[in-house]
C-alpha cells in the first residue's frame, strides 16, 4: 500500500504544470519591460537585471535594477556628450513581490 501511495504521489508531482522559477522570472521580466514601455511617456526606462527567488508556497521575491534616463538630457542634449548623458541617468533597485499559483501570477513592484 505504501508503495502504491508513493507511486501515485510521484505521478502527481511529475504531471504538475508549474513553470520553473527561471521561466517565471523571464515572464515577469517581459511584463516589467512592457509596463515601463506603456507607462513612461516622459523618460526612457531600461531594465538592467531582474532576479527572482522562490520564498515558499506561492510566494516569490524579486529584485529589479532599472536605469531611468534623466529628462533634462533631452532639453540640454546638445550641451552633453553621450558619456555625460549616461552619467546623468539615475539607477534604482526595486523589490518585486510575486504570487504564482501554478497557473497564473501577479507581481507588484514596491516603491518605498
Amino acid at each position: 500500500m505504501k508503495k502504491l501511495l508513493f507511486l501515485f504521489a510521484l505521478i502527481l508531482i511529475s504531471c504538475e504544470q508549474r513553470i520553473s522559477t527561471e521561466e517565471l522570472a523571464r515572464e515577469i521580466e517581459r511584463d516589467i519591460i512592457e509596463h515601463f514601455a506603456e507607462n513612461s511617456d516622459v523618460t526612457k526606462v531600461e531594465l538592467l537585471e531582474f532576479t527572482l527567488v522562490h520564498k515558499g508556497g506561492n510566494e516569490y521575491k524579486g529584485i529589479a535594477d532599472v536605469i531611468i534616463e534623466n529628462p533634462f538630457t533631452d532639453v540640454f542634449g546638445s550641451d552633453f556628450s553621450e558619456e555625460e548623458k549616461k552619467s546623468l541617468n539615475m539607477e534604482y533597485t526595486y523589490a518585486v513581490e510575486v504570487i504564482y499559483d501554478g497557473e497564473t501570477y501577479t507581481w507588484e513592484m514596491l516603491t518605498d
